[in-house]
């Protein structure tokens, strides 16, 4: 199970950061503060749960992001499209302003989510580079950064255990390596990966701060943090500020709701029809208000979207080596 390409030997305890050791055949357990992880069949669990007891209310969100996602995950294999539905962002239309891809996505499914992925990679160098999808829901991103860009690896971590039991059913095991996992307590050595990427992902963790935090702990000098988030107005200047006081410069920050809405448009026909999602009614009853989870026109997120109060930001930041100014060598 932990044969993983050469991943498993950067693996580390998610709270202190301690070295792991197989206790048994179905648990690792961390050698400094005797945390324990479960081996699943299909995955390993990198979450601790002594942190539901340090820290309930933020545990209470997780648990509840955990049971929507979970119940997508039911809805779409009882839709039978389920090994089709590889993402669940917003997905990018391209329209007047600036592109950043450097190829398209030619006769795929869910184009327009790949291209929203494409247009933040943009030119960043991924082609032999070890890449972490935090957030990596369904694993339609990795499977897409392997189509088009050759990276040497890459791991999908997610705090679902029903998405993470997917990806590794779908993915070569020599390709990928996924585990379920906390985005605010990343079971990664320092300076793991050359590349992070979170895709419309942050906003349901509650220590921000925390994740931007892990996400410079883990990358390798002059690594790349690629990072899309739909957020209100307000938060915009406040996500960037601790952004840099975690250490990551911004490259680019922009403002891409216009080409978002033209995809929410474009896929509203779908997610609305007879085997679309917002018609499920398990994920309907057991999710809330589906139609704003999903942003479809007329929703509560999605007119705030178009009335400027909550905006697309998609973003490009760099962990500099701390000597050098000239070290965009990813990008």
């Amino acid at each position: 199970m932990l044969q993983h390409l050469h991943l498993h030997e950067r693996l580390v305890c998610s709270s202190c950061k301690g070295e792991l050791v197989q206790s048994s055949d179905t648990y690792l357990q961390c050698r400094r503060c005797r945390a324990t992880y479960t081996i699943e069949s299909r995955y390993v669990s990198m979450l601790d749960r002594r942190e539901q007891d340090d820290r309930p209310f933020d545990w209470n969100r997780k648990e509840g992001e955990i049971r929507d996602y979970s119940e997508i995950s039911n809805s779409l294999a009882l839709s039978g499209i389920g090994r089709f539905a590889t993402f669940l962002n917003y997905g990018y239309v391209s329209s007047g302003n600036e592109q950043h891809a450097v190829v398209e996505p030619v006769d795929v499914w869910n184009r327009n989510s790949v291209k929203l992925l494409l247009e933040v990679v943009g030119r960043t160098a991924i082609r032999g580079r070890d890449v972490i999808d935090i957030g990596c829901g369904r694993g339609g991103n990795i499977a897409a950064l392997h189509k088009y860009f050759k990276p040497q690896s890459t791991v999908g971590l997610d705090i679902c255990p029903a998405n993470i039991a997917y990806c590794s059913a779908k993915s070569r095991p020599t390709e990928s390596f996924y585990l379920v996992g906390d985005a605010e307590n990343i079971p990664f050595a320092d300076e793991s990966f050359d590349v992070v990427l979170n895709i419309e992902s942050a906003h349901a963790y509650p220590n921000r701060k925390r994740f931007y935090e892990e996400a410079y702990r883990i990358l390798r000098y002059g690594g790349v943090f690629l990072y899309t988030e739909l957020m209100l107005e307000e938060e915009a200047a406040q996500n960037v500020r601790l952004l840099e006081e975690a250490g990551l410069s911004v490259i680019r920050n922009q403002d891409v709701t216009s080409n978002v809405l033209l995809s929410c448009d474009e896929n509203a026909k779908q997610r609305t029809g007879a085997q679309g999602i917002a018609n499920d009614a398990n994920a309907s009853r057991n999710i809330g208000d589906i139609h704003d989870f999903i942003a479809l026109p007329g929703s509560k997120k999605y007119e705030e979207m178009k009335a400027g109060k909550r905006q697309y930001r998609m973003m490009n930041l760099v962990k500099r080596y701390p000597c050098f100014t000239n070290d965009n060598n990813l990008v």
